[in-house]
């Protein structure tokens, strides 16, 4: 509990007579001082008086059992037990000290308690009949022994230190606990429990999977009766890993399930050397995002290999003579397809030793920005290797583009038509 020291020494004293009240102030809470104390010590419990006094008590007094009860709730609520109880067995005219302590139990259970009792009052066999057999309650018969008085007190409240340890303990285990449970529950996978032979011992189904298409794995059977013979051997392979290595397996397999084949990533993770939590994820969805996605790529590659193919289809090198070939270009023309040109016809010239190529632009119905600058520098690449470069079929609107971008071609031979330009190479 919050706010409760590990040394709790509060005592709560029930009593209907005022001077029982003193004794217990003048044996537990004595007052004066520190060399008065330790006379008290030396009276009490023998020495010369030197040596360490021992603890002192916080006292609340309490002389009806509706008062201590009232007491009770109030140090519960300011989050300050007491840690004992010295309870009277006769305070008339009100409860008697088993009925108080009774109800002061029902409050505070963890309440460690006394009941004071001379030998006609009480007896031993009277408290067990009401409580039953409990490690909570000692009798301390009248008249007090003062070193007694004390020494059950010291006890009494070391004991209720411990004991309230353990429930804390015993608390944060279970609040850890349940939060263990919310994460795995919130798990979008199936989880299962397993002992080392396999067996599964807890099942959680997955989330937001339909129980058609779950695999059937059921609680104290064993896990290889819901799986493939051939996955039931590699998890209990990797379970006896898991364990053995303390470090997470992982592997994937398909099964059947629900008339289809069903992806699934399983996670071993091993708790301790005879358990292993086994996490089954379903990846069916993204198996086949995966596979679509592949098939879409292998489908662009398609495409691009087809265009590829076409634009060599539309910029053939055709040779006509061992010394003259003809580069028919179709479709419009932009810088990139007229450097690819430049690229096939250079290739072209060099394997062939070309003395003149025609290029015809008959099939070009437009050219794109900047090719202007692209045809000029074919020409020139081909000159640089010895061959002649005649443009054909350069039709209005071409000749329309290359003039309103200001581009010289007057070092380059031009033919209105391919014929034209076929019989002007043959004569050269």
């Amino acid at each position: 509990m919050d706010g409760v020291s590990s040394k709790n020494r509060r005592v709560l004293i029930v009593d209907d007579t005022e001077s029982i009240h003193r004794t217990f102030r003048d044996v537990l809470a004595p007052a004066g001082s520190p060399a008065e104390l330790d006379a008290l010590d030396a009276l009490l419990f023998g020495g010369d008086g030197g040596a360490a006094r021992g603890p002192s008590f916080e006292l609340t007094s309490a002389y009806q059992g509706e008062q201590a009860l009232a007491a009770v709730r109030r140090s519960l609520q300011a989050g300050a037990p007491f840690a004992v109880a010295f309870v009277d067995v006769r305070m008339p005219p009100g409860w008697d000290g088993v009925e108080t302590l009774s109800r002061l139990w029902a409050e505070d259970p963890l309440l460690q308690a006394v009941i004071c009792t001379a030998y006609s009052d009480c007896s031993w066999d009277d408290v067990m009949a009401r409580f039953g057999q409990t490690d909570r309650l000692l009798i301390l018969k009248k008249p007090f022994d003062v070193v007694e008085v004390r020494q059950i007190a010291c006890a009494l409240t070391e004991k209720w230190s411990r004991e309230r340890e353990l429930v804390d303990a015993v608390a944060r285990m279970l609040a850890q606990e349940e939060k263990h449970r919310r994460l795995i529950t919130s798990l979008p996978d199936m989880v299962l429990r397993v002992d080392r032979e396999g067996r599964c011992l807890e099942v959680k189904p997955p989330r937001g999977l339909a129980p058609a298409v779950q695999p059937g794995f059921s609680r104290d059977g064993p896990v290889g009766d819901a799986l493939p013979d051939d996955v039931a051997r590699r998890l209990l392979r990797e379970l006896e890993r898991a364990l053995a290595d303390d470090a997470t397996q992982v592997f994937e397999y398909g099964q059947q399930v629900g008339g289809e084949v069903r992806h699934y990533e399983a996670r071993i993770v091993g708790l301790d050397a005879a358990e292993a939590l086994v996490l089954l994820r379903d990846i069916t969805e993204r198996r086949r995002a995966e596979a679509a996605a592949a098939a879409q790529r292998e489908q662009q590659e398609i495409i691009r290999e087809q265009a590829r193919a076409l634009e060599a289809l539309s910029m053939p090198l055709i040779p006509i003579t061992d010394e003259i070939t003809v580069m028919p270009l179709i479709g419009h023309m932009d810088r990139r397809r007229m450097q690819q040109v430049q690229a096939t016809l250079t290739e072209g010239i060099s394997a062939r030793k070309t003395r003149v190529t025609i290029v015809d632009f008959t099939g070009v119905p437009t050219l794109g920005p900047d090719v202007g600058d692209e045809i000029v520098r074919v020409a020139q690449a081909a000159r640089l290797l010895g061959t002649e470069v005649v443009l054909t079929g350069i039709g209005p609107r071409i000749a329309h583009e290359l003039t309103r971008v200001g581009r010289d071609l007057s070092g380059v031979t031009t033919r209105l038509t391919l014929q034209s330009g076929v019989a002007f190479a043959m004569a050269r």
